[in-house]
Order: C-alpha cells, then sequence, then structure tokens
C-alpha cells in the first residue's frame, strides 16, 4: 500500500523531472533578453529561499528579505568594479556581507518576536532605499551606477557572441542555485537544522534541551540573509547595473509571499513559490491582452500588477491550501 509520503516523493521527483528538463531546453528556444529574463526568475528562489529560512525553519517573520538583496547587488558592484576582484570572489564576497548584515538585524530576534519582529524587517526595507542614496560611491546614488566588468563566456566556452556569454551566465546561475538548493537542504536536515525547528515549535523547550538560542536565531537569520545577497550577487552578473530603485519596500513582500504561497517550512516551496508567480504574472498578461471580455477583462488586466497578483494569490491560497503549493496533499508531519 502507497502511503502519502510515498506518493509526495514520488510527485516531487516527477516535477523534478519536469523542471530539469525545462531548465535544459531554455537556451535553446530563447533570445538573448528572454534568456536573461529566465535566469532571473531562477535565482530569484535564492531570496525566496531565505524567507523560508528564517520563517518557515527558524519561526521569525521578516518582511525585509529584499534588503539583503539589495546590500548583495551593491556589495558584489562594489567589490568586482571599485577593488577589481575577481568575480568569483566578488560574489561570495557579497553573499557574505549580506549575511553579516542579517546577522545584526537578526540581533533584535533575541528580544523580540512575531509581529513585532515582522515590523521591524518592514521598516528596514522601507527606510532602505532612501539610506542607499546617502552612499552613492557604492550605490550610486539616486539613479544607480554602471559595473564595468562583465561577466563573459570564457574562450574555451562554444559558441561566440552575445548568445554564447548569455548561455554562460545562465549555466552559472542554474549551478548556483542548485548548490544553494543542496547546500541548504543539508543545513535543514542537520543538526542545526534540528535547532532551528525547535526554535520555531517552542523556544522555551529548545533550550531546555541544551540549544543556544542566541547562537541558533543569529545563524539562522544570518544564513537567511546570506541566500537573499546570493540572490542579489547573480543579479549583478545578469545585468550589470546596481540602483536603489530595484529594491522598494514591496519586493519584500513580494519576496515574503512567494514563499507563503509556495509552502514555508520546504525546500521544493520555495521553487514552487517563483514558479507561482511567474506563471499567475504570464497569464495575466495574456488574459489581459483580450479584448471583449467586458468587465471580467479589466479584472485580468490588474494581473499585470505584482501586488495585486500576490494580495489575490494570498487570498485564494491561504484559502484552499493553507500549507502552500508544497502542502497539497500532504498531511500533517514535521517539516523536511
Amino acid at each position: 500500500m502507497i502511503t502519502s509520503e510515498q506518493r509526495v516523493s514520488r510527485l516531487s521527483a516527477v516535477g523534478i523531472a519536469l523542471l530539469g528538463v525545462a531548465l535544459f531546453v531554455i537556451p535553446f528556444l530563447t533570445s538573448t533578453t528572454s534568456l536573461r529574463q529566465a535566469s532571473q526568475i531562477i535565482v530569484s528562489v535564492l531570496a525566496v529561499l531565505g524567507v523560508n529560512i528564517a520563517t518557515g525553519y527558524g519561526g521569525m517573520i521578516s518582511l525585509g528579505h529584499g534588503v539583503f538583496v539589495g546590500v548583495g547587488a551593491f556589495a558584489t558592484g562594489y567589490y568586482v568594479s571599485d577593488l577589481s576582484l575577481p568575480w568569483l570572489v566578488a560574489i561570495v564576497l557579497g553573499a557574505a556581507t549580506a549575511g553579516v548584515s542579517g546577522a545584526l538585524v537578526g540581533l533584535p530576534a533575541l528580544r523580540i518576536k512575531g509581529i513585532h519582529l515582522a515590523l521591524v524587517t518592514l521598516g528596514l526595507a522601507i527606510v532602505f532605499r532612501p539610506l542607499s542614496k546617502r552612499f552613492p560611491s557604492i550605490t550610486g546614488g539616486v539613479s544607480g551606477r554602471s559595473i564595468e566588468a562583465r561577466f563573459d563566456a570564457p574562450g574555451w566556452w562554444p559558441g561566440d557572441g552575445r548568445m554564447a556569454s548569455s548561455v554562460y551566465r545562465y549555466v552559472f546561475c542554474v549551478l548556483v542555485v542548485l548548490v544553494a538548493l543542496w547546500a541548504t537542504w543539508n543545513v535543514v536536515n542537520s543538526r542545526f537544522g534540528r535547532s532551528m525547528r525547535a526554535l520555531r515549535d517552542n523556544d522555551t523547550a529548545a533550550a531546555v534541551y541544551g540549544v543556544d538560542l542566541v547562537a541558533a536565531r543569529v545563524t539562522t537569520f544570518a544564513l537567511s540573509a546570506g541566500l537573499a545577497g546570493l540572490c542579489g550577487a547573480l543579479q549583478v552578473v545578469l545585468v550589470p547595473f546596481v540602483s536603489q530603485d530595484k529594491f522598494p519596500a514591496q519586493e519584500s513582500l513580494i519576496i515574503y509571499a512567494s514563499a507563503v504561497v509556495g509552502g514555508l517550512g520546504t525546500i521544493w516551496g520555495s521553487v514552487l513559490g517563483v514558479i507561482a508567480r511567474t506563471v499567475v504574472g504570464k497569464v495575466g498578461s495574456l488574459a489581459a491582452g483580450f479584448d471583449g471580455l467586458g468587465p471580467i477583462g479589466e479584472f485580468f488586466s490588474l494581473l499585470d500588477e505584482p501586488a495585486f497578483v500576490f494580495g489575490f494569490g494570498l487570498i485564494l491560497l491561504t484559502f484552499l491550501f493553507p500549507r502552500g503549493l508544497a502542502g497539497i496533499r500532504r498531511k500533517d508531519q514535521p517539516s523536511q
């Protein structure tokens, strides 16, 4: 007899296989612009994964992860342009810088939690844009800054021209995201991962069983922010330009909403959240292009707005699938 857990595993395997096929064929079916857009969608999984670590596994609600994406992007641009560091070093340091900033932001989580921590992180997201304008040497100020260094394909890479470099950047981003997903899966299933879940479920009981609450909370937030910062670093790889306009407070809310839609407390949910975000947006754009639908057409035209899409999507999925897309057909059991 097939158990519910086995069915979920089979569904996950099928989903991973289909996703793998899609990732493989995308470079053969798109232009350079479309390939860059696909790459940007793929790297956004890292920001959603960061929220999942903080909230889904650590139990700390964060509505400001767009800030850490911005920190990673600005830092990577500074390292690779101003300090002339190699791209790989700049990417690692950019993610690490975001991780350090996350550890600092995680310090309030030692004294506050729940809705109060959510308000603190939301406030951080609100002040990030005006604050970043005050450091024009790093962020470019109001107008942003171009990054002179380019992440182009090396000589040994097959092909030449813009398309070859676009494919190279795409493959690099896919590999980084896959490695990050694998590493995160190992972390959440390690002893430290069990400590995170213990904090989420009952921090008092976790302390009784020997969990260092201070170290666990700060480390969880740092790891979470580092993943988001890695997303920002890869954004610079794809588009060598950084600007505070890319990181409004609304972006942080969309990242959080994607994590909720996909399913908190699951690695797979981070991927599903980004897929849902992309699919709903595309369907809305197509529906908005049809004429003669009257009021229905006006409603579909709203799907071009990310805020409406995820506001409506959260309401709908909260009623239909309270545990998110990853929780469909899964009974109550510990998060994996």
